[in-house]
């Protein structure tokens, strides 16, 4: 039981570290920008239950369906980059929230909504996080799929947390701090794009690999 629990921190602090909700703030509140406070609140619980179903569903069906429509993860990690770059561009420029297309949505009153893509997927639930959970998902009996379960569920609802908090402090930030902290975090999250997007490459093409 000890060791379950061992594996169970050990994998839902390494997942919370790859997804990096936190890191994921300045974003969230340029796509929850002109809501109001209910609808931030449920935005940030959209985007968590997002993450958990696309952690589990990779998790439980990602390599099958990757083998069925001849995808490699290699293929998925150079896409996924694409889009973290585009956005992180966006948001250098500061045209994220054109980028990420929430402003011409609305729903049947005229309302503006929001999008959970690429916020939820790729961003949070990205090609390093599927592929970490599509590599542990090795479970025998029942009390293995706590180690498997358990892990995507807390990440789920830290991005849920973190959101919500966010959404409920932004009133206290002054908006030049956001605009400040969502250009430095344009410039991280570009880096971030060109390495995944590099690392696909490497999976790619073998011969990208530095020789050992």
């Amino acid at each position: 039981m000890l060791t379950i629990a061992a594996l169970t921190i050990k994998k839902a602090v390494t997942l919370f570290a790859l997804v990096g909700p936190v890191t994921m703030i300045p974003i969230f509140l340029a796509a929850a920008q002109g809501l109001d406070a209910k609808a931030k609140s449920r935005f940030a619980r959209t985007i968590g239950i997002s993450v958990t179903v696309a952690l589990l569903v990779a998790t439980f069906l990602g390599m099958p369906l990757l083998g069925f429509l001849g995808v490699s993860l290699g293929a998925m990690q150079v896409g996924g980059g694409i889009i973290v770059l585009l956005l992180a561009i966006a948001m250098v420029l500061g045209k994220e929230t054109s980028f990420k297309g929430s402003s011409p949505e609305t729903d049947g009153r005229g309302r503006r909504g929001t999008s959970i893509v690429p916020l939820a997927v790729p961003l949070l639930a990205g090609p390093a996080a599927f592929s970490y959970v599509m590599g542990n998902n090795v479970w025998q009996t029942a009390a293995d799929l706590v180690h498997v379960v358990l892990p995507i569920l807390l990440v789920g609802l830290s991005c849920w947390i973190s959101f919500w908090v966010a959404s409920n402090t932004q009133k206290q930030i002054r908006q030049s701090t956001l605009d400040v902290v969502e250009r430095v975090g344009g410039f991280v999250l570009a880096a971030m794009a060109i390495e995944m997007t590099a690392s696909g490459l490497r999976q790619l093409f073998p011969l990208l690999s530095p020789a050992q």
